[in-house]
């Protein structure tokens, strides 16, 4: 049985396997073909060779576009691939066709002791949607809410390998993340550079705190110039994912006066993020901001609109410009429409073939009157994309309305932020139903299930783009996977593909790892009943109900454990399977918690139970003790883990200090801690579902 994914359309599968060979030669007279292919073959470096008695792969340009339903995609990016015993032909008509067919060719090698082998087969293929994007992050909320991790630390190596990941399973863009600190060089506002933040870490040579200054790697040492253009030799774009008016660089945090002014009668904690639009002098930054991205070399932005819309700037100048009888979110929107015609005025006269998408029009309702989607498409200026379209808490019928409003070739991703919400649950593991308890009962169902679900609504809609977000790529490497299959046009049954995903990937520890993937039982710190703030990406509360299904997650640890070292030892000792060590070093530490975890929530249900006081003040002492050796097995492994409070508002990723919060006001309620620390700014947007 062949295994390729993304699945191809059409595979004849002849049932044998070619010859054995060590090398294989690229059979063409172009430099260009050659450096491709060498691009390609980026983790089989040696098996590239100009010999003679090398097994030959025919390069062949042209294809018959009659072979395909989607003649013009099949032209842009589709490839014919076929293998005999002693040669394969790649035929093609643009570079991204040739990029797609060295890529299977190289997908279906199979090692057999020293040597390789091919399935013979004859494939054509082809995408049903034109950008296949994944959005990582380069300095998501940095300064906001968190200074580092995954991504967010990576040199140019690291993101040449995720790109080379990425390329494996056909994905053809980043929108790189840029929230908070500017991860690049920006001489007009140096304050809002991403250099020598002062940052807490873990000394655990003498168990205390350490204060040191960390530099974004782009800042440290540039690579992202680099990065673009070897892309570029590979038709691979890169996106500025930004703010709108939100989140953007440091300025809002290093310029408090220059923020948008609140109610006086509103009681906002997220009034931090943008900036006033009746100041000259923010409107000046914003959009000299976004004129360096342009010189960077990104090929396009996606601008965020914050969904927020219970309030805006209520400054005299702004309720003239904006409020004229408004809601707030009527407001917002007016001003930042505005905002987006100045941003593509600017950005068109430095380079005017960039691209512009905006992610929008997401306050409530959640289902539009159609009326309101024409008004938005009549108020931006022609040629701006869409990047974020409804599919979560709506029926997928709201997607065809926006989808009739924008016109699907302005459509470019949709709501697909399993990954990212999984981002916030602090290097805890979540991608499947299976990982929580009581999934039924969520109100968020962001899982790579829903995820599946509206990339295949939107292949069936036509659409010009999905969007997939990889906020985390270590541990999560099932969502890449997934954006990659069905954004490419797959209806493959989704636990079919978590199989064939994982054998691809893993070999014969396929099994191994989706069995440990599948069975990670993770429960969010916030989930313990005595825990207030809302947290709005895991809102069940543990009940005890819920202790059978917990205890059995206790006693499958050991197993689970097992199985994780059993794979982390492979990937250690194996050289072709390095890459992957940091994925399951990541999901080791995770179960780790998880297990301790497990004894926090089952104290924190024996508190609720519990009627005498004295009793109950030693279950929060055994609260606390597990609260300490969860952290401590995080601190093993990640720096960031401190709350971030440059803006006024305490935020942390990781549920610990708010614990202790809790429990202090739980004792001493006649003289409470008021100084809330929210799981994360992210947060703090998604209050209003």
């Amino acid at each position: 049985m062949i295994n390729l994914l993304p699945e191809p359309k059409k595979c004849i599968d002849m049932n044998g396997s070619s010859s054995e060979f060590s090398k294989i030669r690229i059979d063409s007279d172009s430099k260009e073909i050659k450096h491709l292919a060498e691009l390609r073959f980026w983790n089989y470096p040696e098996i590239l060779a100009d010999s003679e008695d090398a097994y030959k792969v025919e390069i062949r340009k042209g294809l018959d576009l009659e072979e395909s339903e989607d003649p013009v995609l099949f032209k842009k990016q589709g490839y014919v691939l076929k293998i005999d015993k002693d040669s394969s032909i790649i035929a093609y008509d643009e570079k991204s066709g040739l990029v797609n067919g060295l890529t299977s060719l190289k997908m279906l090698l199979k090692k057999c002791g020293d040597a390789y082998q091919l399935p013979l087969c004859c494939i054509t293929d082809w995408p049903s949607v034109e950008v296949r994007a994944v959005a990582p992050t380069f300095s998501w909320y940095a300064g906001y809410g968190r200074f580092g991790f995954d991504s967010q630390l990576w040199g140019l190596d690291e993101w040449v390998q995720f790109m080379n990941i990425s390329l494996d399973n056909k994905i053809n863009q980043f929108n790189m993340v840029m929230y908070g600190y500017w991860p690049f060089e920006l001489e007009e506002y140096p304050e809002t550079v991403f250099r020598n933040v002062p940052i807490q870490i873990w000394n655990a040579e003498n168990r205390r705190w350490l204060t040191v200054h960390y530099t974004h790697p782009n800042i440290e040492k540039p690579y992202l110039d680099k990065l673009i253009a070897l892309g570029h030799e590979l038709n691979f774009h890169f996106f500025a994912y930004v703010g709108l008016n939100s989140y953007n660089g440091a300025y809002s945090i290093k310029h408090p006066e220059a923020r948008m002014k609140p109610p006086k009668s509103g009681k906002y904690l997220n009034d931090f993020d943008s900036l006033c639009l009746s100041s000259k002098e923010n409107v000046a930054y914003i959009i000299k901001s976004m004129e360096r991205i342009a010189e960077l070399g990104f090929d396009g932005y996606t601008l965020e609109e914050s969904e927020e819309g219970f309030w805006f700037c209520e400054c005299d100048e702004c309720k003239k410009r904006w409020h004229q009888g408004k809601t707030p979110v009527e407001a917002k929107h007016a001003a930042n429409i505005w905002l987006l015609n100045q941003i593509w005025s600017a950005v068109k006269k430095i380079n005017p073939n960039l691209v512009l998408g905006i992610r929008a029009f997401r306050q409530p309702p959640l289902e539009k009157d159609p009326s309101f989607l024409e008004e938005c498409v009549k108020t931006m200026p022609k040629g701006v994309n869409l990047f974020w379209a409804p599919g979560l808490y709506v029926p997928e019928n709201e997607f065809a309305k926006w989808v009739n409003a924008f016109g699907k070739d302005h459509i470019w991703g949709r709501d697909t932020e399993s990954n990212s919400i999984t981002s916030t649950m602090g290097r805890l593991f979540r991608t499947f139903k299976s990982n929580m308890i009581r999934y039924e009962d969520e109100p968020n169902e962001q899982v790579i299930e829903t995820d599946i679900r509206q990339h295949i609504g939107s292949v069936d809609m036509h659409v010009h783009g999905i969007n997939g977000f990889m906020f985390e790529w270590f541990g999560l490497f099932m969502h890449e996977f997934a954006h990659g299959n069905y954004g490419w046009g797959s209806k493959m049954d989704t636990e079919v593909f978590f199989k064939k995903a994982c054998e691809l990937n893993f070999g014969d520890l396929g099994d191994d790892v989706l069995y440990v993937i599948k069975n990670i039982l993770t429960i969010h710190e916030s989930q313990m009943p005595f825990y207030q703030v809302p947290f709005p990406f895991q809102k069940n509360k543990i009940k005890d109900s819920d202790i059978p299904v917990i205890l059995a997650a206790k006693a499958n640890h050991p197993h689970l454990m097992d199985l994780i070292e059993k794979i982390r030892k492979r990937c250690y000792d194996d050289q072709s399977m390095r890459c992957w060590l940091p994925h399951f070093d990541k999901i080791a530490n995770a179960e780790r918690r998880n297990d301790v975890i497990y004894d926090m929530v089952l104290a924190s249900l024996r508190y609720e139970d519990e009627e005498d006081p004295v009793k109950k003040d030693r279950i929060l002492d055994e609260v606390l003790y597990y609260n300490e050796k969860d952290f401590d097995i995080a601190k093993e492994m990640f720096f960031d883990v401190n709350p971030v409070a440059e803006t006024g508002v305490k935020s942390c990723m990781f549920p610990y200090h708010e614990i202790k919060r809790e429990i202090y006001n739980l004792r001493h309620p006649d003289s409470p801690d008021k100084d809330v620390i929210c799981s994360g700014v992210e947060a703090l947007g998604w209050l209003w579902l």
